[in-house]
């Protein structure tokens, strides 16, 4: 017998082999246990034309193809069964019933299989035996045809109706895998039929499984589009180099044994392919182990470069920026001397903002300098040594080489966004005096690329914190203008009476009564004033963030305190109503107290004469954590429904003279403290605003009595 069967053989181990990894692959489900099944009833096909090609005795290739026979009538049903759980969701019942009795149907051919009903006989063809067919054998087509075009007409069923881009992207994929595999097997139904073609469906068969399996393990498909341009592209490379060797290897089996085998040549021309497809992949894995195994120094210094460039762009301070872009190259290319040159804003000259070694000279460029220009035009990293021997000497040596010569560069670096320079790196000489090579230079591009992005991050970043903080200043000089009316008011009346008190104290000088109870209450009066004249310059003071470990009891005394005088020119009364004892919380004082100001100030302008403002502590527990709260309640008109997200947006005002950034300054400030802000509010009733701060440290609430403030 001929050496066929080895396609055939091949076919069914890897179709075994996809089965087990897809059984590994993940979770048990039904679309894996189905193909599992399929895949094991498409290798017992498959080892049909193993015996039928390998096995040289006619009745122990007969007996034997009618046992593999039986487990291969299951791969039919199986496919449509694959076809129905591919989904994943349920099926109309009328679907499942043919499934069942397309089961039933090919389970009764498998047993008129073993009494020779499916086939009677075996003929001999030029590769080996292949069927005769017996009385169902027609059946046995039709019924094999009319089930893979009902597979074929779900899938495009299925296509044209799914709603998930994934599930149309794996459709692509089985009816790519069909359009080759279907072609291919009914080619072996051919010989059957007195057709004497060669039967390619064995290779078809494998060639489907490998696409499924790739669709149902693969969480990451590539585009069917992808694949299919890459296998043609891969297809024609291979024939490209690898035809004229297939060639060569038939011109050498017929020069040395005078014949040629054409099978054993197809199954080399096959290892050929799969050695090209798996070489690629396998050198550069061997090259990276035996790196790292004989050169782990140098594979350490590249993981440490290739970490700083996935960790720059998320450092916002520039300063902290170049410091570890600085050190970290000085370290990993064990440099005598490093600069990192930045351009400025203002005047956008390029100076030192960075670095480590001697000093550079000069540490400042004019933005028209011809090295900068240079720089922008080159776009990637450049050594010294590279420009001497490509540009020469002249008047560009001067202008350009010059700068780096007297500096000691070895190495330069630009740092380009878009298409503007933005800086750039100078690397002096290795220590150790190795010399730069190419993977140096493209891992240098590398960073420099990442660190061009993140340098302008870091400078978006400072100018959305400056806006931030104008926005942040403006929120708090309304409140203060708000605050300075009321408490110009609180303040005129103890004037009064310590003016009164000198007024009337050269007459009464030697009444005692006089002298010491007046005398008693202005000095309270100037006490009072005193206190709330603090509190406002502290309210007053340019925000300068402090972050630490505030007593948020304190605070609302605090802001309490300054908003009394409000509330009295109001007619409101200001309720400290139930608290408990909170544990500190980790914010900027100064800004939980612009919070706090900005939601009682609200409420307070909400609130008609005669109404209330409570505000009480408590905790409480949310799906993220247990918090501490702070709610600020108004006895006012509430807040419309469609109004309610609208209040934190920036400039949205239901007032006349409002600015629109009390609650969206509040609303940032509690969300950069790890918190939230939220609001209850019911038209005609009033408003609940909820203030969520997570404590620094777990502390034991103890309930404390309500206190009143008037």
């Amino acid at each position: 017998m001929s050496h066929h069967w080895i396609i055939p053989l091949f076919a069914a181990l890897a179709v075994l082999a996809l089965a087990l990894l897809v059984y590994r692959a993940g979770p048990r489900t039904s679309l894996r246990s189905v193909f599992i099944f399929g895949a094991i009833a498409l290798a017992f096909w498959n080892l049909i034309y193993v015996v039928f090609y390998g096995v040289a005795d006619h009745d122990r290739a007969f007996a034997l193809a009618r046992i593999v026979r039986s487990g291969a009538m299951f791969l039919f049903p199986a496919v449509l069964h694959l076809a129905l759980v591919l989904p994943g969701r349920p099926r109309h019942r009328v679907l499942w019933r043919l499934l069942y009795l397309d089961y039933a149907l090919f389970a009764g051919l498998a047993i008129a299989n073993a009494f020779d009903l499916l086939v009677a006989d075996l003929r001999v063809v030029r590769w080996g035996y292949y069927s005769i067919g017996g009385p169902l054998y027609n059946f046995f087509t039709i019924i094999d045809i009319t089930n893979f075009a009902g597979v074929f007409a779900l899938l495009i069923y299925e296509y044209r109706t799914t709603v998930e881009a994934r599930m149309r992207l794996q459709l692509k994929f089985w009816l790519f895998g069909m359009a080759i595999a279907l072609p291919l097997g009914l080619t072996n139904l051919l010989p059957a039929y007195g057709i004497p073609f060669y039967p390619l469906g064995n290779l078809g068969s494998a060639v489907w499984a490998g696409i499924v399996a790739y669709a149902i393990v693969r969480h990451r498909l590539m585009d069917i589009e992808v694949v299919v341009s890459r296998g043609i592209a891969y297809i024609a490379v291979a024939l490209l180099l690898l035809g004229p060797a297939f060639l060569i290897g038939i011109l050498m089996q017929r020069l040395a044994f005078d014949e040629v085998h054409y099978d054993f040549s197809a199954g080399l021309f096959l290892l050929l392919l799969v050695t090209a497809a798996l070489f690629s992949n396998l050198t550069s894995r061997a090259e990276l182990h035996v790196e790292r195994s004989l050169f782990p120094r140098k594979q350490a210094s590249r993981d440490q470069l290739f970490a700083l460039a996935r960790s720059l762009p998320r450092i916002l301070d520039r300063d902290r920026l170049t410091r570890e872009l600085c050190d970290t190259l000085r370290d990993v290319f064990v440099l005598d001397r490093i600069a990192l040159f930045l351009r400025e804003e203002i005047r956008g000259k390029f100076e030192v903002r960075g670095g480590g070694g001697p000093s550079a000279v000069p540490n400042l460029f004019a933005a028209e300098h011809p090295l900068l220009r240079w720089l922008s035009e080159r776009g990637e990293p450049t050594l010294r040594h590279e420009i001497e021997f490509r540009d020469g000497a002249g008047a560009f040596a001067s202008n350009v080489l010059d700068p780096i010569r007297s500096n000691g560069w070895e190495v330069v670096v630009p740092l380009i966004t878009g298409s503007a320079l933005i800086g750039f790196l100078a690397l002096g000489r290795r220590t150790d005096l190795s010399a730069y090579t190419s993977g140096d230079l493209d891992l240098l591009g590398t960073v420099a690329d990442q660190a061009s992005v993140a340098l302008e991050n870091a400078r978006l970043y400072e100018e959305l914190r400056r806006s931030r903080d104008i926005i942040n200043r403006a929120g708090r000089l309304s409140a203060l203008g708000t605050l300075a009316a009321g408490i110009a008011h609180e303040i005129r009346n103890p004037l009064v009476s310590i003016q009164t008190f000198f007024q009337l104290a050269p007459h009464r000088i030697a009444d005692e009564e006089f002298m010491t109870s007046f005398l008693r209450l202005a000095e309270a009066e100037v006490q009072r004033i005193s206190s709330l004249i603090t509190e406002l310059l502290s309210f007053a003071k340019s925000p300068a963030t402090s972050v630490g470990e505030v007593d948020i009891e304190e605070i609302i005394e605090r802001t309490l305190t300054l908003l009394v005088p409000q509330a009295r020119a109001q007619n409101v009364a200001l309720v400290r109503g139930s608290a408990v004892s909170l544990p500190q919380v980790l914010i900027d004082p100064d800004q939980i107290m612009q919070v706090l100001i900005n939601l009682v100030l609200n409420a307070i302008q909400a609130t008609a004469p005669g109404g209330t403002v409570t505000v009480e502590t408590r905790m409480t527990d949310h799906q993220s954590g247990r918090f501490c709260q702070i709610e600020v309640r108004d006895t006012g008109s509430g807040i419309p429904f469609e109004l309610r997200e609208a209040i934190f947006n920036p400039f949205f005002t239901t007032k006349d003279r409002g600015t629109g950034l009390g609650l969206p300054i509040a609303h940032r400030i509690v969300a950069e403290a790890g918190g939230f802000l939220t609001v209850e509010s019911v038209e005609g009733q009033g408003s609940q605003f909820f203030v969520h701060l997570p404590p620094a440290e777990v502390d034991h609430s103890v309930e404390r009595s309500a206190v009143g403030i008037s």
